[in-house]
């Protein structure tokens, strides 16, 4: 079975129907797929702050 948590590194959000599949990984988010890379926000509704962990 998957891992069902987002592969971005420092979120720990399970993945939902919206999920988004980038090189092979699962994200809860566009903005987790992209590794917040223009210092997009988790879209999470738990209020998860791995966005201010990105580089």
């Amino acid at each position: 079975m998957p891992d069902q948590t987002c592969a971005c590194p420092h979120c720990r959000c399970v993945l939902g129907i919206d999920a988004v599949m980038k090189d092979g990984k699962g994200y809860c988010c566009q903005g987790c797929a992209e590794h917040h890379a223009h210092g997009e926000p988790c879209a999470a509704v738990n209020g998860c702050e791995c966005a201010k962990a990105a580089p």
